[in-house]
């Protein structure tokens, strides 16, 4: 029983060191025989003789196992106090690796709590989630100038969120929000324009989305109308918010 558990537990460990399961076979082997071909090995472990000759060179290649050239190969099992050095060489190994791993990603990690400019993003999916974006940029807008400014197209929101586009229009007025918006030239986009939303029009000759840009508050609204997936990215950011709305701006200005 004793020597069962003992067993056991250096199977563990061999296991434990990286040693595959035919190779932890082979060492156990070899302990016990000495030497012996990989005729020999395979017969008494029942490993195959293609999976002992892979196991072989593996072993030789750290010099765990030697080869005793002859007319059949002998393999032999190196000597007790060469196999507890090659554990510590592991040990400092893999400690450096550690080591290593934790300097590096502490500083990785350093360096990306050192970014001041990063901004926080919200992912949405689906008809839902652009609601909700639309449903966050009137509270936000509301709470700070009443302002949202846009590149987008009627039409193509229409086409996915349906008639909630136009209860976000009623809500946006009621809240007394103004849309700056540049739109490409179309019919819809020409009688939202003439229409008392409370929305300031510039229109382009092509504005090839399928999408929009929203800025509000300290926020910008990435959204993409593909009609079966809609989906869309909410950049929190006093940095990134203000390099879109400077573009925004210097576009707006050169429009007439």
């Amino acid at each position: 029983m004793v020597a069962h558990l003992s067993s056991l537990q250096a199977r563990q460990s061999l296991r434990s060191l990286g040693f595959s399961e035919n190779e932890i076979k082979v060492i156990s082997f070899l302990f016990r025989q000495k030497k012996a071909t990989a005729r020999e090995i395979s017969q008494i472990t029942t490993i195959s003789f293609s999976s002992v000759q892979y196991c072989l060179s593996n072993l030789t290649s750290s010099e765990i196992i030697s080869c005793l050239p002859g007319k059949e190969d002998f393999f032999q099992i190196c000597s007790e106090k060469y196999f507890f050095r090659w554990i510590e060489e592991q040990k400092k190994n893999n400690q450096n690796v550690y080591e290593n791993a934790k300097k590096n990603i502490h500083s990785f990690i350093s360096a990306i709590e050192g970014i001041s400019w990063k901004p926080e993003v919200l992912y949405y999916e689906g008809k839902e989630g652009i609601v909700e974006i639309y449903k966050d940029m009137l509270e936000t807008a509301a709470k700070a100038d009443k302002n949202i400014y846009s590149w987008l197209d009627i039409p193509v929101i229409k086409k996915v969120l349906g008639d909630y586009l136009y209860e976000y229009i009623k809500d946006r007025m009621r809240l007394g929000i103004t849309s700056h918006d540049i739109v490409p030239k179309n019919a819809i986009n020409k009688r939202h324009a003439n229409q008392k939303e409370k929305r300031k029009i510039k229109f382009v000759d092509n504005l090839p989305i399928k999408g929009e840009i929203r800025i509000f508050g300290n926020k910008v609204a990435v959204i993409t109308f593909d009609r079966k997936n809609p989906v869309g990215f909410v950049f929190q950011g006093e940095i990134i918010t203000s390099l879109f709305k400077a573009i925004f701006e210097s576009q707006w200005k050169n429009l007439k």
